[in-house]
């Protein structure tokens, strides 16, 4: 839970997150972003591994064909999914995001040379020791982690105004992901974050470290009303 608290409160901190509305996560699993907040969210994945949570309703689609109409909500959240998707789809997931969003848009994955060489690392690391890697750590060097660049093209294409902010700088990322391969502080790890929506803020704002390239970039959507009505 300690990687996903940095991830999730970049998004949290964001002031385009207090507003009302419903929530869509693309990519939630059993859990997502609600493991932050007591908030009830639409979760979409292809598959969902154990129980769900009670404040997830779980919806198994592809984000590159959303059961949903245009502009249906005022919050979508999409975080580290872009990596998981062939290179070829890619511009057409982020249409997807933005046919089905009515405000904002937090789109997040990792990025660049940065992310590419630190999963290389560990999966040299992982091989050195005979481990199997993690499969989100696998999938990663399969499908290949995006540039910031393609996904900045796919949003700018679609006309739409946003913003590009950091995320945790890969010192941060490479310490958390040590951290996480003990398992045994897990439990901990969910007790200190599990509901602290502002304690995940924090942590999510401190792990940009600035001066430290990214492992991970979040770009802000905001729609205007023409824009969400036009899909």
């Amino acid at each position: 839970m300690l990687d996903q608290a940095i991830r999730y409160g970049s998004i949290l901190s964001q002031p385009e997150y207090e507003k009302n509305g419903i929530i869509l996560e693309i990519g939630s699993g059993t859990e997502g972003i609600t493991g932050f907040t007591e908030e009830r969210v639409i979760g979409v994945d292809v598959r969902f591994e154990g129980p769900v949570s009670k404040n997830v309703l779980a919806v198994r689609a592809s984000v590159t064909s959303l059961p949903f109409r245009n502009a249906s909500f005022n919050r979508v959240v999409c975080s580290d999914v872009m990596e998981h998707l062939p290179v070829g789809v890619r511009p057409e997931a982020v249409n997807e995001l933005l046919r089905v969003s009515k405000e904002s848009l937090f789109l997040a994955c990792p990025c660049g040379n940065p992310a590419r060489r630190l999963d290389g690392f560990f999966l040299h690391l992982y091989g050195l020791f005979r481990i199997p890697p993690p499969d989100w750590m696998a999938e990663h060097r399969e499908m290949e982690i995006p540039d910031a660049g393609s996904i900045r093209l796919s949003l700018s294409q679609s006309g739409a105004s946003f913003r590009e902010l950091p995320g945790e700088s890969w010192v941060i990322h490479f310490f958390v992901t040590l951290l996480i391969s003990l398992r045994m502080l897990n439990n901990q790890w969910r007790k200190m974050f599990q509901n602290k929506r502002e304690l995940a803020g924090k942590l999510g704002r401190i792990g940009v470290l600035s001066g430290r390239a990214p492992y991970r970039k979040l770009w802000i959507v905001n729609r205007t009303e023409s824009e969400s009505k036009e899909g």
